[in-house]
């Protein structure tokens, strides 16, 4: 579907929005601006990662948005992002998405009455799109860091849930398609901006926000991961303690387990057997052997 969000006649500049495309229209759209057809193309992928290529005149920019529609398992850039592409140019604004989005929305609604605002410049008109093209991943990195909370405080009280590894493993995976959106958006802006003619300070402001929102995705998939391995070195301390003490459990029983089967053997002169008193004193010396080596495991610190 093919909108004219506004037309300037004065500054003859036009805001074209097109969701969800038909072949024909992409065909009508390159034949009425003379968009390149390598651009076209582009756009007609749904995979393409973010970049910025100038065009003659024009400038093309391929962004991805976070789909805040998408599953909480959902782990790659297919299933996270949504692409928006723009043609910029003196003449036009054109914004290309397979569906509707509310932050574009938004911009449309304030942008239709396009006199009635302070700022109504064309460069500013882009450099709100392409804000809210950033911080659409905010909320998508917040989540992330509060699922991280509570799978940290369910770690350390002991829990041994075996779904926590996969939540785990989402997330880090989840933070590693935000950070290298991300990075590439930051990339395609600094580009923007250094091949342009927009050196304002709303520009560099977008570099500021993006480059903060690289951070927070690098310390979230940083972190995660030093969670992961916590809960591995914490699985495996869990485990090294059961062995110990499993172990000191068979080190006490093994010497009357000794003295049993010594005992026990089917010998017809053993000496002890005709003695009166021989099952107290063996139980006797079991008794102390027993706890002598408790005695000496907690001298050890083994206890």
């Amino acid at each position: 579907m093919i909108e004219t969000v506004f037309s300037d006649e004065k500054n003859d500049f036009v805001w074209i929005d097109v969701t969800n495309p038909t072949p024909e229209e992409y065909t009508e759209l390159t034949e009425k601006f003379e968009l390149h057809p390598a651009a076209v193309k582009d756009c007609l992928a749904p995979n393409h990662l973010p970049k910025y290529e100038r065009i003659g005149d024009s400038a093309f920019l391929i962004t991805r948005i976070y789909d805040g529609n998408s599953e909480n398992g959902a782990d790659t850039i297919q299933q996270l992002t949504n692409k928006v592409a723009l043609f910029v140019s003196d003449e036009y604004l054109i914004t290309i998405h397979r569906k509707e989005e509310p932050f574009i929305s938004t911009v449309k609604e304030k942008w239709r009455n396009k006199a009635e605002l302070d700022d109504n410049s064309n460069a500013r008109l882009l450099n709100q799109l392409l804000n809210k093209i950033i911080h659409t991943y905010d909320g998508a990195l917040d989540l992330a860091n509060e699922r991280m909370d509570r799978i940290e405080k369910i770690i350390f009280k002991d829990s041994k849930d075996p779904k926590l590894i996969r939540e785990m493993y989402i997330i880090k995976r989840r933070a590693s398609v935000f950070k290298r959106m991300i990075f590439l958006t930051k990339t395609t802006m600094e580009q923007f901006a250094r091949f342009s003619d927009v050196q304002d300070p709303f520009t560099q402001d977008l570099i500021d926000t993006v480059d903060s929102l690289h951070f927070q995705a690098d310390e979230l998939h940083e972190n995660v991961q030093n969670l992961l391995n916590l809960h591995l070195a914490l699985a495996s301390h869990r485990t090294n303690e059961v062995m110990g003490v499993l172990t000191i459990v068979s080190m006490l029983f093994l010497p009357l387990t000794f003295i049993v089967g010594l005992y026990g053997m089917n010998f017809a002169y053993m000496p002890e057997l005709q003695y009166q008193y021989s099952y107290f004193i063996v139980i006797g010396i079991m008794l102390l052997m027993f706890f002598g080596s408790l005695i000496w495991f907690k001298q050890k610190r083994w206890l």
